[in-house]
């Protein structure tokens, strides 16, 4: 074979592999190697901007008990920092959240995860009381533990599970 047969063959070849290749990204019916993206991730440190009648967010469930919607809950990440630390001797066990509802009069079910050690730790689920100056947070009553969550009826606020560290 001469050269010049092997440079023809060469750029065959190579046009040959450059449709393959972008026949392989243009092919709308194949996957591919990377997975898509789903249309609602579970677990979002901020999800709403809808009327919700629950809202999971995997350490708490949030449920409206009667008329109304929940239309925000977002994961605090620093709620010493951006509210009050907790009451002296005590710790902030869970998650804190921050739940907005369309009426301030909406009642929410705020439901959280209770392990055995969250019990040992005395926790309770605790809301912040902004009413007052300096905020505080206030243990929300009648609190039901039972299945392994804790639960309570409250307005729209900043819930906090704290217990003893």
């Amino acid at each position: 074979m001469n050269r010049k047969n092997r440079f023809v063959i060469a750029i065959a070849l190579s046009l040959v592999l450059v449709l393959i290749a972008a026949g392989t990204w243009a092919a709308p019916k194949f996957q591919g190697t990377v997975p898509s993206v789903p249309q609602q991730v579970p677990l979002l440190p901020n999800i709403g901007g809808e009327c919700l009648e629950q809202v999971d967010m995997g350490t708490a469930i949030f449920m409206r008990q009667a008329t109304g919607c929940i239309v925000l809950v977002e994961l605090v990440e620093d709620p010493a920092g951006s509210y009050v630390p907790t009451p002296d001797g005590m710790a902030f066990i869970g998650d804190t959240f921050k739940v907005t509802a369309d009426s301030k009069d909406t009642i929410i079910q705020v439901c959280y995860a209770y392990p055995p050690e969250f019990e040992s730790k005395s926790a309770k689920i605790h809301r912040l009381n902004e009413e007052v100056t300096p905020n505080e947070w206030v243990e929300v009553p009648g609190a039901v533990i039972a299945n392994g969550t804790i639960c309570v009826s409250s307005t729209e606020g900043v819930f906090a599970l704290i217990g003893n560290p």
